[in-house]
């Protein structure tokens, strides 16, 4: 009886390990980046790192003051970048007082579930505000999201960030560089 209960439990594991874990569906996705935005709030590195694939690969296009930067990142050096930037906007933050708040939002253009439903393709913005504009991170991303043991995961993404500085009365980039 022992025997069979185990065997039971081994099946219920495989089956899940290899396909019910791995299924995904627009709720979940829609769930992944909701629990991001908490984390960017929260200013938590932590977390978002826990939300990349062990095989992650970030492509990154910054742009700002007219220059752009492009650099790739795997999963270890993306959770280093994260952990730096958030330093820095505490360290912003603490030297004017606290008196700067950190606002995201983040919109879902469109989510394309693959046929088997082991991936989903996403597309969409999001906007980093710190101070009322006084600093802002606007990207444009395409994502691709899996799950591994049952957690929805960020397996690659090309993103594009344009960084404004100044405040609501600032130049735009091209304004500047136009005079």
């Amino acid at each position: 009886m022992k025997q069979i209960a185990i065997v039971i439990v081994l099946c219920v594991g495989a089956w899940y390990f290899f396909i019910g874990g791995r299924k995904l569906d627009e709720p979940m996705v829609r769930d992944y980046y909701h629990k991001e935005a908490r984390a960017i709030s929260a200013n938590d590195a932590d977390k978002l790192c826990k939300q990349l694939s062990r095989k992650a690969v970030i492509e990154s296009k910054t742009t700002m003051m007219g220059k752009t930067v492009e650099t790739t990142h795997n999963r270890d050096e993306a959770c280093e970048a994260q952990h730096r930037t958030f330093e820095k906007l505490r360290g912003i933050s603490d030297q004017v007082g606290s008196i700067l708040a950190i606002e995201y939002d983040y919109q879902i253009d469109k989510v394309e579930l693959a046929p088997d439903r082991k991936s989903a393709s996403v597309q969409g913005t999001s906007v980093l505000k710190m101070g009322e504009s006084l600093l802002q991170f606007k990207t444009s991303f395409t994502q691709r999201l899996e799950r591994e043991l049952g957690q929805v995961r960020l397996v690659h993404a090309e993103e594009a960030t344009v960084v404004r500085l100044g405040g609501r009365g600032a130049m735009s980039q091209s304004e500047f560089f136009r005079k």
